[in-house]
């Protein structure tokens, strides 16, 4: 069984889940740029990480992909020296880039195709409970009329 997309299963409108995303990378970026004296030249986009991955698990892959985005430009500002600007990259901040979005894509992915198949096992359940109900109710209906030929036949041979 083939699941299309992740409209399926996301309980969320489009509009909450917008709000829902922000709110989710607005806190991760408050709590990192809280913590950027203590953690300076370390971590950039940890926070993001764990932000996209929320994301991706309540709302879906694509507002999750776009957070990476918005995640990868926030850190590279404000987290990436020189802070508050988007100099020119050094190589270190390169690999700093894809680390981030390559493991947050991966993770994203990852948890898009679990949420797809527990979606579908859901609904195989679904479907499955279906068929067992309508298979009952044809048993209890052929043993009904089995029954009622029974009588009627009973009813002829004491008649007749």
């Amino acid at each position: 069984m083939r699941i299309k997309n992740s409209k399926s299963w996301v309980r969320y409108s489009l509009s909450s889940s917008l709000a829902g995303a922000s709110f989710i990378l607005l806190v991760s970026f408050l709590i990192r740029l809280s913590l950027h004296d203590a953690i300076e030249p370390y971590a950039p986009f940890h926070f993001f990480i764990v932000a996209c991955i929320a994301i991706a698990y309540l709302y879906g892959y694509k507002l999750a992909l776009v957070g990476t985005l918005v995640s990868t430009a926030l850190g590279g500002y404000y987290f990436i020296k020189p802070y508050f600007s988007f100099g020119a990259p050094a190589s270190s901040d390169w690999l700093q880039f894809f680390n981030f979005a390559a493991v947050t894509v991966i993770a994203i992915l990852v948890i898009e195709r679990l949420q797809r198949s527990i979606y579908s096992r859901n609904l195989t359940l679904k479907v499955m409970q279906s068929r067992y109900r309508i298979s009952v109710l044809q048993k209890n209906d052929a043993d009904f009329i089995v029954e009622k030929y029974k009588a009627l036949e009973t009813q002829n041979i004491a008649s007749s």
